[in-house]
């Protein structure tokens, strides 16, 4: 894969299986400490939400995000910290999902890395892998410009991690400009304390004929377990990029509305309309 020139900051490599303190500073926190912060705040940025989008931007201020190296750096012992040269070129490890499509990879902590050594035998120019801690900001930048590569579809933070975080162009130019925007396809659901923040928006285009057709089949096919039904356009600000269908469904209170919701987004599929995705709340009679 291509190289990417990183032009300014400080960097460090470390083995892939640890990163070194900064005894330089007796101040500094700790490594693990760091990890945490940040990766709390990806996680948190997994629900999709505006806030937790927002709070990310601000754990990325000052810490570091790891770089699997495929081709070792010159110059840099392993363990200290140095300026970078005016240009120097960084060749990263990429990482193939199960479709063949090919992801950046950054890390906010080495474990993840432990087991993607182990099955895809990464190393640095056959040594044992080595990682480059550079400072998140530039790591995110040398991640857009892998991405101008169009066999790379996106980046991943902490594959294969609780904290796995995946962006798209879109997303990662967003986080780049300093711009909290909702990641749609993680916000599953809207939290009881953000739906009073919900506002019905005006009507627009009626919904498409095939999916008129889906909603009556199905709500046909549940009969009773489904007391009344009505269908809006909704906009949540902490979470949506535009007004998009919700669904609130009248049931009772012994109804299973796990397996309801999953009858129900089963027959959608595939008929929803613009921006492509469909709330559905639930309420008692």
């Amino acid at each position: 894969m291509r190289a990417a020139a990183v032009r300014r900051g400080a960097l460090r490599v470390t083995s892939g299986s640890s990163v070194a303190a900064d005894d330089t500073n007796p101040n500094a926190e700790t490594p693990s400490e760091a990890r945490s912060r940040l990766t709390q705040a990806v996680l948190r940025a997994r629900s999709g939400l505006r806030r937790d989008v927002a709070a990310l931007l601000d754990a990325l201020e000052g810490e570091e995000l790891l770089v699997p190296l495929a081709r070792d750096l010159p110059n840099t012992p392993e363990g200290e910290r140095v300026e970078l040269p005016a240009e120097l070129k960084i060749a990263p490890h990429v990482l193939p999902d199960g479709e063949g499509q090919l992801f950046a990879a950054l890390f906010t902590h080495p474990e993840p890395l432990e087991p993607i050594v182990a099955a895809l035998e990464w190393d640095t120019e056959g040594q044992p892998l080595k990682v480059c801690g550079l400072p998140a900001r530039l790591a995110l930048e040398l991640a857009r410009d892998l991405m101008s590569d169009e066999r790379i579809a996106g980046l991943v933070i902490d594959p294969g991690a609780e904290s796995e975080l995946c962006l798209s162009r879109t997303e990662l130019g967003n986080l780049l400009a300093g711009r909290a925007v909702p990641l749609v396809g993680y916000v599953q659901h809207i939290p009881g304390s953000e739906i009073e923040r919900t506002l019905v928006a005006e009507p627009g285009d009626p919904p498409p004929p095939a999916f008129v057709e889906a909603l009556d089949r199905v709500l046909a096919e549940l009969g009773t377990a489904i007391v009344g039904h009505r269908l809006e356009r909704t906009f949540n600000p902490d979470r949506d990029l535009e007004p998009h269908l919700t669904l609130t469904l009248t049931v009772d209170e012994s109804a299973d509305r796990p397996e309801l919701f999953r009858r129900i987004t089963k027959a959608l599929d595939g008929t929803v309309p613009p921006p492509g995705y469909l709330d559905v709340l639930f309420e008692a009679p």
